[in-house]
């Protein structure tokens, strides 16, 4: 698990614990971790999107939220569905901003490269 730093409304940063998945093609937050610090992030947008979960169940987005998010110092704008995940993870970190971030996977040592500055950041996965 990793930290996601997300930005919140009054210039803080909201951390939340976070699985990377390049499987997933959508980015997502547990609507009851959301329902925890919504208070400190914008508000959701509406999303019609429908989530097909790995056991097959089909779950309806609550809304998005967008906004920036880090991994360490290194920052993006990103955009989460919030939907119920059963508790499964807090936020799941899917290929869209895996992509965003440039994050390459090191299968082999089970690490995640991201370039950061003049360097990179490596995070476990």
């Amino acid at each position: 698990m990793q930290t996601v730093g997300f930005a919140g409304l009054k210039g803080e940063v909201v951390r939340l614990k976070g699985v990377f998945d390049d499987g997933a093609m959508a980015n997502a937050i547990d609507a009851g971790v959301f329902g925890g610090v919504k208070d400190f992030l914008s508000v959701l947008i509406p999303s019609r999107r429908r989530l097909r979960m790995a056991d097959g169940r089909v779950v309806p987005s609550l809304g998005m939220w967008i906004g920036v998010v880090w991994l360490g110092d290194v920052e993006r704008r990103g955009a989460f569905e919030v939907f119920d995940s059963n508790g499964a993870w807090a936020v799941l970190f899917g290929k869209p901003l895996l992509s965003s971030f440039a994050a390459v996977h090191d299968y082999g040592l089970d690490v995640i490269h991201i370039p950061a500055g003049s360097g990179k950041l490596v995070l476990a996965n």
